[in-house]
């Protein structure tokens, strides 16, 4: 399921994009609307870009998770 949020409309789509290096899987990409969230699977980092292409923050893949958990418990007691 894809949730639309913020200024984003119904007809945008998210771009996937596998990330190779040296021949190896290494990562993806995903883009909307000009931002980036970049998932580095060696370092288990995630890096979000700016449309201008400006890292705007970085964090664990665990913290990303729990980011993403405090995000949906949130939206779950809004539906309450």
């Amino acid at each position: 399921m894809v949730s639309h949020r913020g200024n984003v409309d119904g007809s945008s789509r998210i771009l996937e994009t596998t990330l190779i290096r040296n021949g190896a899987f290494c990562g993806r990409r995903f883009s909307l609307a000009g931002f980036s969230l970049v998932w580095f699977q060696e370092e288990r980092q995630v890096k979000f870009y700016s449309p201008l292409g400006t890292l705007e923050q970085s964090c664990s893949v665990d913290q990303f998770c729990m980011m993403s958990m405090e995000s949906n418990a949130s939206d779950l007691r809004r539906a309450a």
